[in-house]
């Protein structure tokens, strides 16, 4: 019987990932999204900056956060039924009467 979910990991990672650094949070999206996608669901995860905190020598650090489209911690999409881009169609133009013939 396959797993409905991947594996719940609550609370902080223990030191082992830093989240609000652009990198670990990078690092956490990808992790969220092959979890969900081995287990065949598609889930869009983003990383976004949320805040500066300005340092007393002068230098700032930067906040990043992980979004996602999970609903109540689900995914709304299976990987096959989600949408594919279509294949490109040649330009149509327009024919003028007797262009045709000429």
């Amino acid at each position: 019987m396959p797993q409905p979910y991947p594996r719940f990991h609550p609370g902080p990672s223990g030191g082992r990932l830093d989240g609000f650094s652009e990198r670990g949070a990078r690092e956490l999206a990808r992790r969220i999204r092959d979890a969900w996608a081995r287990i065949g669901w598609d889930v869009e995860v983003r990383v976004e900056r949320i805040a500066s905190e300005e340092l007393n020598d002068g230098r700032s650090i930067a906040h990043f956060t992980v979004r996602s489209d999970l609903i109540n911690g689900l995914p709304q999409r299976r990987l096959s039924d989600a949408p594919a881009r279509p294949a490109p169609q040649p330009a149509v133009r327009p024919v003028r009467v007797g262009e045709l013939a000429a």
